[in-house]
């Protein structure tokens, strides 16, 4: 959802070409703005795409495979794409089995950002912890 890295999905244009009659002249460096994709109405349905819906995925049509950028896409995706998303499964289970999340008194509605070669959020991001009792023992 957010993208940390908006600045290395860059290409450089090797044909010309058209877009919505924009012109793309040969050699022009085009960046991806990652965030807008993965908050397109068109993409991922009616219900906000800010808001979670895990029904959104249960559809039977066919998202585009550009909709999530997390990590790219094609010959220059993200090498430890598969190990990343494993090891956050991991962790999230890890931190869903001991601990109850909630927000923190000061965390905002939505979030802004700091915009650089990586993306921050502006005022950080305030989570409450509270152990939950072990319920295998």
């Amino acid at each position: 959802m957010y993208p940390i890295a908006n600045s290395v999905v860059m290409r450089r244009c090797t044909n010309e070409t058209q877009i919505n009659g924009l012109v793309l002249p040969v050699g022009l460096i085009v960046m991806v703005d990652v965030l807008s994709i993965h908050y397109d109405e068109n993409l991922w349905g009616s219900v906000d795409p800010g808001t979670f819906y895990p029904k959104r995925f249960a559809s039977e049509s066919k998202r585009n495979p550009l909709a999530f950028l997390g990590f790219g896409l094609g010959p220059r995706n993200c090498i430890g794409m598969k190990f990343a998303i494993q090891e956050l499964k991991y962790a999230l289970v890890k931190l869903v089995l001991n601990y109850e999340l909630s927000p923190g008194p000061n965390m905002p509605r939505t979030l802004e950002y700091n915009e650089g070669i990586v993306r921050t959020p502006k005022d950080g991001v305030h989570v409450l912890l509270k152990k939950r009792q072990n319920i295998f023992s």
